[in-house]
């Protein structure tokens, strides 16, 4: 994400400078000092005021002085001008600082009034955890390289995708998982480098895995496959018999959790479920 940031100035006053010599031309009273407030700003929009400089011109000549090239008369009629016509700083380029005082504030008011009402009621605030998700985060981080031999099924899904992926992976490095559960099989994959394959592509790695899975399981002994491929940082792809999400680039790891069985219910559902039956 691009951030905008800086310093800008904007022209508060103008005023004249009297009795004073332009060096140049040697014309008198004609200088005209214009004052610029400089603000930091965040997008455009203005947050700190920072400071003010001063730029003479001489309307017949029509050189420029700053500050620091002031003659001392010009100095001492500056002096006078801002004590009888000061060059006032605009409100709102302090907008911006308030804006985020308030922000804060509120932020704040929130965070307070939520801490107060979970500390008073924990139970209405209390976060459900599915229990399998716990399952599945144990079983990615099972994820190897190394393949035992007597792994059957993982041996010869690593066959399969040392045989049939191409385009610059390491196949070698690709971590493998696999876990069966009755008629059911979960296949996990990690392909830290995937960012070699582009994302619109990565879902024929998909069509690997079953292609190898079909071939290998002829007795039809397993029914329902569960896949999920891993990138560097997070689930790419994951298919199930019920879902998928095969966008390549982050994907829902929860379509899998069907594979460790049915959602348990809460046992204050089974209470309550028990005494309505009765």
């Amino acid at each position: 994400m691009l951030f905008f940031f800086g310093t800008r100035a904007s022209k508060v006053k103008e005023r004249k400078l009297k009795r004073t010599t332009c060096p140049y031309c040697q014309t008198q009273d004609s200088f005209v000092v214009s004052t610029f407030s400089k603000y930091f700003h965040f997008f455009w929009i203005p947050i700190i005021p920072l400071f003010k400089t001063h730029i003479a011109e001489c309307t017949h000549c029509k050189k420029s002085y700053d500050k620091t090239h002031f003659t001392q008369e010009m100095q001492h009629s500056l002096e006078n001008e801002n004590r009888l016509n000061p060059a006032k700083r605009p409100l709102w380029q302090g907008c911006g600082c308030l804006v985020l005082v308030a922000f804060f504030a509120i932020m704040m008011t929130i965070s307070f009034y939520g801490v107060y009402m979970r500390s008073n009621n924990p139970e209405k605030y209390k976060i459900e955890v599915d229990p399998r998700l716990a399952l599945l985060n144990a079983d990615i981080d099972r994820l190897s390289s190394i393949v035992q031999t007597k792994d059957t099924v993982t041996l010869a899904l690593k066959q399969c995708v040392d045989d049939d992926i191409v385009g610059g992976i390491s196949t070698e490095d690709i971590a493998y998982f696999t876990k069966q559960n009755d008629d059911k099989l979960l296949i996990l994959l990690e392909i830290r480098d995937i960012k070699k394959i582009d994302s619109k592509y990565r879902k024929e790695l998909i069509d690997v895995v079953e292609d190898c899975m079909r071939y290998t399981n002829p007795k039809d002994s397993i029914t329902q496959y569960f896949i999920g491929i891993e990138g560097k940082w997070n689930t790419v792809l994951v298919k199930t018999p019920f879902d998928e999400d095969l966008g390549g680039r982050f994907a829902d790891k929860q379509l899998l959790l069907p594979f460790y069985g049915d959602k348990p219910i809460a046992l204050e559902e089974k209470e309550m479920g028990s005494v309505l039956v009765e």
